[in-house]
């Protein structure tokens, strides 16, 4: 996505950025989701949950796509995240932020981008096989020694 702005105020620029779901989010996600329906109240991510640095730098990103919400005591899952990790809906992926808003699949960013929107179901995040810090080291060995 390539998308900026400038403020005709001061001149400031803001640029548009895409977002995914992926295998992290989802494993945070599902601990924000028992951990609410344990105990009916929202969640202190640091306090209550397992999670890793990575989950928690990017946790505030499943509001993008309208799995949690922020309440008073916390963070809590919404009907949408209880449904989409129930396999009962879809949900777009990926999805695009504008400085503090979140890009409807029409808007004028999405013209500068390689991917779309599309609806995408937990089974494709769950059964995705992520590569991790072996394959990669594997991958560069094959190549130096090539």
């Amino acid at each position: 996505m390539d998308y900026k702005r400038n403020c005709d105020c001061c001149g400031h620029q803001t640029t548009a950025f895409s977002h995914n779901l992926n295998a992290q989010l989802i494993q945070a996600l599902d601990q924000l989701n028992d951990y609410y329906f344990k105990n009916h109240r929202g969640c202190n991510l640091q306090k209550n949950l397992n999670l890793t640095k990575n989950q928690y730098n990017n946790f505030q990103k499943l509001q993008y796509f309208n799995l949690v919400t922020r309440v008073e005591d916390g963070w809590i899952p919404t009907i949408v995240g209880t449904k989409f990790l129930q396999g009962d809906i879809t949900v777009e992926n990926p999805v695009a932020t504008f400085g503090k808003e979140i890009l409807n699949r029409y808007h004028e960013a999405w013209r500068t981008s390689e991917r779309v929107p599309t609806l995408i179901h937990i089974s494709q995040i769950r059964n995705y096989n992520w590569k991790g810090r072996k394959e990669y080291q594997g991958e560069k060995s094959q190549t130096l020694f090539k």
